[in-house]
């Protein structure tokens, strides 16, 4: 009987440890996620910058 429940403490331990673990990668993977994220949004000014001043210098060009 002593044996099954030091069994099931290391089990529990066991368990707990391995739900920390996903925890902290859930919380990195969201980390990333959000920095992913930011980058992304970044990206998409810079392009949308660029384009519009793609746009400007073409209708500069049409009517000189």
């Amino acid at each position: 009987m002593l044996e099954e429940v030091q069994q099931l403490e290391e089990r529990v331990q066991q368990l707990v440890l391995a739900l920390r673990q996903a925890k902290l990668e859930q919380k990195r993977a969201l980390q990333e996620r959000d920095r992913l994220l930011a980058l992304n949004a970044e990206l998409r000014r810079r392009i949308e910058g660029i384009v519009e001043r793609v746009r400007t210098l073409e209708s500069e060009q049409e009517s000189p």
